[in-house]
Formats: C-alpha cells, structure tokens, sequence
C-alpha cells in the first residue's frame, strides 16, 4: 500500500465518521425539538448562527449557502422568528423542504417555502411586526447541500 493509498482511505473513514456524527446531531436536535416544543433545548449541539444589525444581510449569507432564495425579503424587520435551517444531503435529483409542523409536505419550489415560513411567522407573531422566540424548524433536502444546521436569526 502506498502512502497515498493510506491517506485516501483514511480520509474516507474520517468523513464517514464526520457524516455518521452530522445524522446523530440532526437526529438529537429533532427529538428536542419535539419533547420540548418551543422551548429551549437541554442538549447544546453545534450549529452555525448568522448574527448581525437588522437588514444587514443575514438572511442572504444563509441562502448563498443553500444555493437557493426562498428567504422572505423586505423592509425593516422581515425575519421575526429564529428560523432553524438543517440542510440533508440526499443522494436523488429532487430538492425539497419540509417544515416541523407541517411533517411530510413537501415545498418544491422557493415561492412555496417563503409562503409558509411568512404565513407561519404570522401564525404566532401577529400582523404586526413583533418578534417571537419560537423557532420555524425547516429541513432542506438536496444533493448539492452539505449536511449542516444553520440558523437566522431576527435582527
């Protein structure tokens, strides 16, 4: 066996273990998300925050990650609740969302997701434009995603 041999097989062994460990987190932050719905959870588990002043380009940093624009979009303050984005590697061509509250439905395309992320906000903040700590929980499955949890913040 070559060094080179060595070193691909080892490489290969570490994403494995990096991949296993990003599906046990995802799993973890599911199940606190449901035994203590809105609540904070018990477990802290890694995931990348992007902070910073209202309309500062928050929300833009997270959708040039996911490659995909389905972020609502405005003036003032536009994201209102935590928005908690697990981004799952699939293997398939198809890329879909599916919200926490709504399991199993399926959002194809961007219009569909902002839709529900804006009609959801409304649900528990109101018309106005009051903020709430509840967080949208969404899973975005794609093949060009790397398997990664981020979340938006309200300004």
């Amino acid at each position: 066996m070559t060094t080179d041999t060595v070193n691909e097989n080892a490489d290969a062994v570490e994403n494995a273990e990096m991949q296993s460990l990003v599906s046990m987190l995802n799993k973890l932050q599911d199940a606190t998300t449901v035994l203590r719905p809105g609540q904070q959870s018990p477990i802290d588990l890694p995931q990348m925050c992007v902070v910073g002043s209202q309309s500062s380009g928050k929300s833009s940093v997270l959708e040039n990650i996911v490659g995909r624009s389905f972020l609502p979009r405005g003036s003032g303050i536009v994201t209102r609740r935590p928005l908690v984005l697990m981004m799952l590697q699939t293997q398939g061509a198809a890329e879909y969302a599916e919200f926490s509250h709504l399991p199993g439905k399926h959002f194809t395309t961007d219009a569909a997701i902002r839709a529900e992320i804006e009609a959801d906000t409304e649900r528990e903040c109101g018309a106005n434009k009051g903020l709430h700590p509840k967080p949208i929980n969404l899973r975005f499955y794609s093949a060009r995603v790397p398997n990664l949890t981020l979340i938006d913040l309200p300004g």
